[in-house]
């Protein structure tokens, strides 16, 4: 059987002199063009003739006639070019010639003609039902948008969720933030974020916070990536029948990316007032996603606020998980 599949896919690529040449350990080639190469791992093949071909990195021996792509470095640097292959050597031909070893390659995308085909999008829908004491149906919805190049990487995000309660008044807790990471040389970064946030259960009426700061990844592996941060924020709040309060904060924290039987992205940011030492504010963000079909996942969203000084009567913890449906595109 394994036979018939092989000669199929070398019968699929006579005629399609366009396509590029993929020859693998075992002797058998296939032909197709490049879709994605995923966590420096599996290379995905649109093959003329029948369905993508997954194939393990490790696996090819050599990689002729491709078209441009986009390839990003466990650096996290970028570069675009006709890829080659022989062995563990890469040849990338662009605006100059690059020698790279196969496992310095992290991901391998589609070449972005234009501006907007390197835009993404998403959306989340989730829905939590409560029977107890107290008659609570959660309800979340989510969408984000990011634009990935060469040199930045930028994005926005906006959420919404909505408690609706029987015994006690409904509360929404809604954010919306824009981030952008400008890539320089040495695997640093430069990120910047505007985040709005606004919470009925804590009273909270509206957050905006604008940050800045550098970060380095101190992991950078095929499975795990963890990015180190710090810098600066200036937090302008406002709480119900209090004034306006704007200060300074320091801030540090933690990206952590993990691609295995799941996709688990967290991040957790520790914002020490500047003004006020004894206030801390403390971010976590993370969520796992299952693949269920195609562009369609399962989703767990975890998130949590800690506050050590809040207004009073206030909790100093604001936690919430979801669960939902995630559709990428």
């Amino acid at each position: 059987m394994k036979h018939i599949i092989l000669i199929a896919l070398f019968l699929g690529g006579i005629g399609t002199a366009n396509a590029a040449e993929f020859e693998l350990a075992d002797g058998s080639i296939i032909f197709g063009s490049i879709l994605r190469l995923e966590n420096g791992e599996d290379l995905v093949v649109d093959t003329a003739h029948m369905d993508n071909v997954v194939i393990e990195w490790d696996s090819i021996t050599r990689i002729r006639n491709t078209e441009i792509v986009d390839v990003e470095l466990f650096d996290g640097s970028r570069l675009e070019g006709k890829l080659q292959r022989n062995g563990a050597d890469v040849v990338l031909e662009g605006e100059s010639t690059v020698r790279l070893a196969a496992g310095d390659i992290f991901e391998i995308d589609e070449y972005a003609e234009t501006f907007w085909d390197g835009f993404s999008a998403d959306t989340d829908l989730g829905m939590n039902i409560v029977r107890g004491n107290n008659q609570v149906t959660q309800l979340s919805i989510g969408a984000g948008l990011g634009y990935d190049g060469q040199r930045f990487e930028t994005s926005f995000r906006a959420s919404t969720i909505v408690n609706e309660q029987v015994e006690s008044t409904d509360t929404r807790r809604s954010t919306a933030t824009g981030s952008y990471t400008h890539k320089i040389k040495g695997g640093w970064r430069a990120i910047g974020s505007l985040q709005f946030e606004a919470d009925e259960q804590q009273d909270l009426d509206g957050r905006t916070l604008l940050a800045g700061g550098f970060g380095k990844p101190v992991i950078n592996q095929r499975r795990h990536r963890l990015i180190l941060f710090s810098g600066l924020a200036v937090n302008q709040e406002r709480f119900s029948g209090l004034p306006q309060n704007k200060s300074l904060e320091g801030l540090v924290g933690s990206i952590y990316r993990m691609r295995s039987f799941a996709d688990i992205d967290a991040s957790l940011t520790v914002f020490p007032n500047l003004e006020d030492e004894e206030r801390v504010r403390v971010e976590f963000d993370a969520s796992m996603s299952f693949d269920l079909y195609d562009d369609l996942d399962f989703k767990i969203t975890v998130y949590d606020r800690f506050d050590s000084q809040p207004p009073a009567d206030n909790e100093k913890n604001d936690s919430g998980i979801t669960l939902g449906l995630s559709w990428s595109y």
